[in-house]
């Protein structure tokens, strides 16, 4: 039997939900650890590589919450096709903040989108999220990195989090667009889980630095050192793992950001 290329299954679900924009030319954006997405005309259809049809419909769900609860846009869906495992979502406004400079007030705005966010009930998305208890010992498995900076990692874990909230999970520059000096969306939020709260903040730490986090943290209103040290940790994690997906993939603007965050991540050795 043979298997369809993922334009084939872009393409097939805009013919199944969207078929308005079947003569448009189709044009792939992008592509990430597990997902793919392509364009046509102003309509996004992201294909998962391994989702089931069951969280495809569920983030779709989420995504229509989200939309009545945040003040930040995010992806609107217009379609979820879960046997081919395309989400179809109207394009926004933006570029992602991968490798460029934040605009000044971002860590504001988005302390204040994730003290909105962690305050969903967890029952409200208890249908479409799965409950990841976020332990540290898992985050070890299978990291890889320089022995000096691994050693750091495994000698100050963290204990794990007490309370679990509603989380983006995946919140770093390559997620984030900027448009004309705004925040202009929050994308893919296929990892949305209710987890440990800073796990929303390791990404941020580690893509813009303490300055960043500490404003953040301020908007956010709450911050103490357990919570710091979770965030710390996990974000030494996500840079070696990105350092490895840079490496192995060849996507230079990961490889870059990820060893640009040594520096405060890892003081005072700067990953050397």
């Amino acid at each position: 039997m043979r298997i369809e290329t993922p334009r084939e299954r872009a393409f097939g679900a805009v013919l199944a939900h969207a078929p308005e924009y079947g003569d448009a030319e189709l044009r792939e954006l992008g592509s990430g650890l597990d997902h793919r997405a392509f364009l046509v005309r102003d309509l996004v259809v992201r294909l998962a590589d391994h989702a089931s049809p069951a969280a495809v419909l569920a983030e779709a769900e989420l995504l229509q919450l989200l939309n009545r609860r945040v003040s930040v846009p995010v992806p609107t869906p217009v379609f979820a096709d879960p046997v081919r495992g395309a989400l179809g979502y109207r394009l926004l406004p933006g570029r992602p903040l991968l490798d460029r400079e934040p605009p000044r007030g971002l860590a504001t705005r988005l302390g204040r989108l994730l003290r909105d966010l962690h305050d969903v009930d967890p029952s409200e998305v208890a249908e479409c999220v799965p409950v990841d208890p976020a332990l540290p010992d898992e985050w070890l498995d299978d990291l890889t990195g320089p022995s000096q900076l691994l050693q750091i990692v495994h000698t100050q874990r963290p204990r794990s989090a007490q309370d679990l909230v509603l989380t983006h999970a995946d919140l770093g520059a390559e997620h984030i667009l900027e448009h004309d000096g705004e925040l202009s969306g929050i994308i893919d939020w296929s990892d949305a889980a209710i987890t440990d709260p800073a796990l929303d903040f390791t990404r941020l730490y580690r893509d813009f630095g303490p300055t960043f986090l500490d404003q953040a943290l301020l908007a956010y209103g709450t911050d103490s050192a357990d919570f710091r040290g979770r965030i710390t940790f996990f974000a030494r994690c996500a840079a070696l793992e990105d350092i490895a997906y840079g490496q192995a993939s060849g996507r230079a603007a990961y490889l870059r950001a990820a060893q640009r965050s040594l520096s405060w991540l890892f003081p005072p050795q700067g990953g050397s």
